[in-house]
């Protein structure tokens, strides 16, 4: 009776260590979908991922914020979601990777884009004091950060604050632009090879994080639009919507 059971057992024993394998290895591990089916109010969206992958050669990088031909990047509902509340605040740093960390929480930027040299010569001819204080604070032009610091109090605006006051007399267009403004002077730093700790959004942007950070159809409506749009095929535009979600 009991050589009866031997292969039973054995058979079961392998099943559930095969069940348990499969259970414990990372869904990131798996071949991309064929189909993703999407639920939201304006009715549903099966989107067609594998056909999308063809047509770009398989290069993640087109659509999603990686580099290169990264083989499993994040989904793009783990950062993009319906709503910026406290459970997403507090579920993101578990079922994200490490790794992914730097796309959002960039260790710092640069004004590498700002040309002090340019502005001298072509936006002030010359006239330092248009940006710089007059005689009566800094008898000499001087750098920004030789008295303004990181931190803002009413003796002392920071640096931040300063620079942003003073570059909107001249350039309200950029502001106007919001998020994207920022591109025109500042650059962000490549990722270190070591970690940084994460700040919140705040201790830069002033923007909500949800300006920040797209939500789930903000960031689907932009990225599937534009791209339709500049290649000039597939649904984009107010009246195609009935092209995309079903009722």
């Amino acid at each position: 009776m009991h050589k009866r059971l031997f292969p039973i057992a054995i058979l079961t024993g392998t099943l559930i260590v095969t069940a348990l394998i499969g259970y414990l290895i990372s869904d990131r591990s798996e071949e991309p979908p064929v189909r993703i089916l999407f639920e939201n109010k304006g009715g549903k969206v099966i989107f067609s991922h594998q056909a999308h992958m063809a047509s770009q050669d398989r290069d993640c990088g087109v659509c999603h914020h990686t580099s290169g031909k990264e083989p499993s990047p994040p989904q793009c509902t783990r950062c993009h979601v319906r709503k910026f509340d406290d459970a997403f605040i507090t579920t993101h740093q578990d079922s994200l990777d490490q790794k992914q960390c730097a796309t959002c929480h960039h260790p710092k930027s640069t004004i590498g884009n700002f040309s002090h040299e340019n502005h001298a010569d072509d936006y002030v001819a010359d006239d330092c004091r248009a940006c710089h204080h007059d005689e009566s604070i800094e008898p000499e032009p001087q750098a920004c950060s030789d008295c303004h610091g990181n931190d803002d109090d009413k003796a002392m605006p920071s640096l931040k604050k300063a620079n942003h006051t003073r570059c909107a007399s001249c350039h309200e267009e950029m502001y106007q632009e919001g998020i994207k403004g920022c591109r025109n002077c500042h650059t962000r730093e490549t990722t270190p090879a070591t970690p940084v700790a994460s700040k919140a959004c705040s201790s830069c942007h002033d923007e909500p994080v949800d300006q920040l950070i797209p939500t789930t159809t903000n960031a689907f409506h932009g990225q599937c639009m534009t791209c339709h749009e500049k290649q000039g095929a597939g649904p984009f535009g107010d009246e195609a919507c009935g092209q995309c979600h079903m009722k």
